[in-house]
C-alpha cells in the first residue's frame, strides 16, 4: 500500500482506467450480455405488439372516417343527380319539342356509376350489376341495397335506388355506393397505412401482415385454417388490403383465433419452425370476426438481436480502448498542474491565504491556475475590507430602521388622535340633536370609529408597530361597548381569546365585526332573558382563524339568512367577513344567536 501511494497520479489514473475497463468487460460478458439479450428480445416483442395495436386503431379510425366521408360524399352525389333529373324534367315541361332527353340521361350514366330505367327503357352503366323491382318501393327517396352473399365471407357491393315519376312515366335510378369511379379508395388508403406502420419493424422481423374475415359459426374449430374447406370463401376471406392470398397461421386452430377479444400473442410452429403470431380484433358481429394477423418466425427476432448486439459490443470495446489511450496522454500533460492546484487548495482550506499555485499556461489548466491565484488575491483583499464595510452598513441600517419606526409610530399616533377628535365631535353633535333616531345613528358611528381608534392606540403603545395583542384589544373593546349602554340588566361578558399578535389587516375587520354583533346583542337580544351573557371566542390553528360570537338571547327569526340581512350592521358584518377577510360566516340558533366567522391568515 505504501508503494502504491508513491506512484505518480498519472500512472494511478491509467492503471485505474485499465482495471475499470477489464472489470466492465468482465461484467458485460458475465452478467449484462444475457440480460441485454433478454430485454432486447422482450422489447422487440413489445414493439411489434404495439405496432399491431397501433395499426388496429389506425384501421378502425380510417375506416370510420371514410365511412363518414363516404356518406357525406354520397349525399353530395345524390343531390347532384337529382338536380340533373330536375333540370331534365324542367326542360321537358317547358319545351314541347325537347329532343335531348335520352342524351341527357345517358350523360348522367356516363358521369356516375348509375343505370337509369325510364318506362322500361334502360340507360345502362356497365359497372352496375344489379337490377331491382322498383314497383314495391316508395317514390322520391333513396334506398340502400346490398348484394350480400350469405355464403361468402368477402364484403359485397352496396347499391342505391331512387324512384320518381317523370311525365306520367316511371323513372328509377340504380347506382353503386361509390357513385363515381374517381371516388376515394378506402382499401388502398388503409393498405398504405398498415404497410407504413409495419415497415418500422422490418429491421426486427420479416413477418407477414394481413387482414381477414372469419366466420364465427364454424362447426369444427379444432381445425387449422389450412384444413378448412374454404370454397367460395365460405369460412374466411383475406382482405384485398393484404399482400397475401392465403393465411399463414401454421398450427394455429380456428378456436384460438375466435377467442381473441382484443390482442393476443400465440407461439406455435409454421413449416416446422418456431413462430410468433399476433392476432388483433378490429371488430366483430354475430356472424363474423374481422382481425389483423402478423406472423413471423422467432429466429428473425433472435437474429436481429444478435446482429445489433454484436455491433454495439464491438464499438463499445473499441471506444473503451481508445478512451484509455487518450486519457493517458491527456493526464500525463495535465497531472502536474492539477497536483499543484490540489496542494494549494488544501493549504488555503487550512487558513494559509498567502500561498499561490503559480500554475500558468494557455490551456484550460493554465487558465484555471491564473484565475485561481487571482481569486485568492482578491479574496484576501476583500476579507480585509469586509469587516469595515459590514460595520458601516450595520450602522446605516440601524439608523434607517430607527427612523422608520419613529415615523410609523407617529403615523399611528396622529391617526389615533384624529379618530379620538372625531369621536368627540360625534359626542358633541349628539348633545345638539334631539331626534332619537339621529342620536342612535351617531352612537353607532361613534362605536365604529372607536373600534378603529382603539386599534391605532394599541399599535402606538405596542413595541411591534405592525401587530397588536388581540386578546387585550378585544377585551378592552367589549367592556367599553358595555359601558356605553345604559343596561337594565347586568350582562356577563365571557371572552376566550387565544394569546396571539395579529396585524392591522385582520385586527380592524375583526374589531368591526365584534362591535356590530355585540352592539346588536346589547340592544335587542335580552328582553326577558335570565342571566344574560355574551361570549366571544377567537382561535388560530394552521393559519385558519375562527371568531365565534354568541349570546343566550331571543335570537333572530327562523328564516333569517345573514346574506339577506336588512339591517346595516348585519350587512356590514357579512360584507367584511366575505369581502375583506375572504372568509365565510355562518349563523345558527343555539339557545340564542351564534355567529361563526372563519378565514385564512397569511403568515
Amino acid at each position: 500500500m505504501a508503494k502504491y501511494k508513491k506512484i505518480s497520479l498519472g500512472v494511478k489514473i491509467v492503471l485505474s482506467f485499465f482495471i475499470l475497463g477489464l472489470l466492465l468487460v468482465s461484467i458485460l460478458f458475465i452478467l449484462i450480455i444475457p440480460d441485454i439479450k433478454r430485454k432486447d428480445y422482450n422489447s422487440a416483442l413489445l414493439q411489434t405488439q404495439k405496432m399491431v395495436l397501433l395499426s388496429t386503431q389506425q384501421i378502425k379510425l380510417v375506416v370510420d372516417y371514410f365511412k363518414r366521408y363516404g356518406k357525406s360524399e354520397a349525399n353530395i352525389h345524390k343531390i347532384n343527380i337529382l338536380n340533373n333529373i330536375d333540370k331534365i324534367k324542367l326542360k321537358n315541361s317547358l319545351d314541347s319539342n325537347y329532343t335531348y332527353l335520352e342524351s341527357d340521361l345517358e350523360n348522367i350514366t356516363k358521369e356516375y356509376i348509375c343505370s337509369i330505367n325510364l318506362d322500361n327503357k334502360i340507360f345502362k352503366n356497365p359497372n352496375v350489376q344489379l337490377s331491382f323491382e322498383p314497383s314495391k318501393y316508395n317514390n322520391n327517396q333513396w334506398l340502400r341495397f346490398s348484394s350480400f352473399n350469405k355464403i361468402s365471407m368477402c364484403p359485397s357491393e352496396n347499391y342505391y335506388l331512387y324512384k320518381t315519376d317523370f311525365n306520367n312515366k316511371e323513372l328509377y335510378i340504380t347506382c353503386t355506393s361509390k357513385f363515381k369511379n374517381n371516388s376515394y379508395d378506402i382499401e388502398k388508403e388503409v393498405k398504405q397505412i398498415v404497410q407504413k406502420g409495419f415497415d418500422l419493424t422490418q429491421d426486427i422481423h420479416h413477418g407477414k401482415v394481413y387482414l381477414m374475415w372469419v366466420r364465427k359459426d364454424i362447426k369444427d374449430t379444432n381445425l387449422t385454417l389450412d384444413e378448412l374447406n374454404n370454397e367460395n370463401y365460405k369460412n374466411y376471406c383475406i382482405s384485398k388490403i393484404s399482400n397475401i392470398k392465403q393465411p399463414i397461421t401454421g398450427e394455429l386452430k380456428v378456436k384460438d383465433i375466435l377467442k381473441v377479444a382484443n390482442i393476443e400473442l400465440f407461439r406455435h410452429k409454421i413449416e416446422e419452425k418456431e413462430a410468433l403470431t399476433w392476432i388483433s380484433t378490429i371488430f366483430e358481429d354475430e356472424r363474423q370476426k374481422f382481425i389483423l394477423v402478423l406472423s413471423s418466425f422467432e429466429e428473425d427476432f433472435n437474429n436481429s438481436i444478435e446482429n445489433s448486439f454484436f455491433k454495439i459490443f464491438v464499438v463499445s470495446i473499441l471506444a473503451l480502448v481508445i478512451s484509455i489511450l487518450v486519457a493517458f496522454f491527456i493526464f500525463k500533460r495535465w497531472i502536474k498542474n492539477i497536483e499543484k492546484l490540489s496542494y494549494t487548495a488544501r493549504n488555503i482550506c487550512n487558513g494559509n491565504l498567502s500561498l499561490r499555485s503559480n500554475v500558468k499556461g494557455d490551456d484550460d489548466i493554465g487558465v484555471l491556475g491564473v484565475a485561481f491565484d487571482s481569486m485568492l488575491n482578491k479574496l484576501e483583499e476583500n476579507i480585509k475590507n469586509l469587516d469595515l464595510k459590514v460595520e458601516k452598513r450595520t450602522k446605516e441600517l440601524s439608523a434607517s430602521l430607527k427612523e422608520k419606526e419613529i415615523l410609523l409610530k407617529e403615523i399611528h399616533h396622529r391617526v389615533k388622535n384624529n379618530l379620538a377628535l372625531t369621536i368627540n365631535f360625534i359626542k358633541l353633535q349628539k348633545y345638539k340633536v334631539n331626534d332619537k333616531n339621529t342620536k342612535e345613528v351617531l352612537s353607532e358611528i361613534e362605536k365604529r370609529v372607536y373600534t378603529m381608534e382603539l386599534l391605532h392606540r394599541k399599535l402606538y403603545e405596542s413595541k411591534d408597530l405592525n401587530s397588536i395583542d388581540f386578546k387585550k384589544y378585544v377585551e378592552e373593546l367589549v367592556y367599553e361597548l358595555k359601558n356605553t349602554f345604559e343596561l337594565k340588566k347586568d350582562i356577563q361578558l365571557i371572552t376566550n381569546i387565544q394569546k396571539v399578535f395579529i396585524n392591522i389587516e385582520y385586527a380592524m375587520p375583526c374589531g368591526l365585526i365584534i362591535n356590530e354583533v355585540v352592539t346588536n346583542a346589547f340592544k335587542y337580544a335580552f328582553t326577558n332573558t335570565i342571566n344574560p351573557f355574551v361570549k366571544i371566542e377567537f382561535k388560530l390553528k394552521d393559519n385558519i382563524a375562527t371568531l365565534l360570537i354568541e349570546d343566550n338571547g331571543v335570537g333572530l327569526p327562523k328564516d333569517f339568512e345573514i346574506t339577506k340581512a336588512k339591517s346595516l350592521g348585519l350587512r356590514l358584518v357579512s360584507s367584511i367577513s366575505t369581502g375583506q377577510l375572504l372568509g365565510k360566516i355562518e349563523y345558527k340558533y343555539n339557545k340564542g344567536a351564534s355567529f361563526c366567522i372563519s378565514f385564512k391568515m397569511d403568515e
